[in-house]
């Protein structure tokens, strides 16, 4: 039986707390967007995770660019991090009003007691064809841009960067041996 398989009509929910619940589901999305760099620094960093004081080493990996030289390259240098941002958030959302009360309410930057409309209303999805929808249910758009990582991010991978250069192999010494 799926979640939205009842037979009970819906019980009215107040207005209010809809409009908070997607915004809640709003900032959510940008805190999962958020913990992309998070997730980046995992990725491509050595830490312990018993001291998180101590400091982040980058992983590295060395190349050889010939039989003399190598180079010691951290991976975070040979990504390009670009990250999604919500840009828009559409919500076609269908309500019907199924009560009303008025309220004394107060805010702390007015003077006195307001009075305040409370909807108390049932959700019902859009549709061309109101006979294709289920009444409990809501379509929502969401946009993603790609943006540009923070500022930070860019710094670091450009000081790691910077650090690039070929170094000399080293030979491993052949032990001289004496003449026979």
């Amino acid at each position: 039986m799926g979640l939205f398989s009842r037979k009970e009509p819906m019980v009215p929910s107040d207005l209010r707390d809809i409009t908070r619940g997607l915004h809640e589901a709003a900032c959510s999305a940008n805190s999962l967007i958020a913990q992309q760099y998070i997730k980046l620094f995992d990725q491509f960093f050595d830490y312990n995770a018993d001291d998180l004081g101590t400091p982040m080493k980058a992983k590295m990996v060395e190349v050889a660019l010939d039989e003399q030289h190598r180079m010691q390259i951290p991976l975070i240098t040979l990504v390009a991090p670009q990250g999604l941002a919500l840009d828009t958030m559409k919500v076609d959302l269908s309500v019907k009003i199924a009560a009303t009360d008025v309220e004394g309410v107060s805010h702390a930057l007015e003077n006195g007691e307001l009075h305040s409309e409370r909807f108390y209303v049932t959700v019902g999805g859009v549709r061309q064809d109101p006979a294709q929808r289920s009444p409990d249910e809501v379509q929502i758009s969401l946009t993603f841009k790609a943006c540009q990582p923070p500022e930070a991010v860019q710094r670091l991978i450009e000081e790691y960067t910077q650090l690039i250069l070929p170094q000399r192999a080293r030979q491993s010494a052949e032990p001289d041996l004496p003449p026979s």
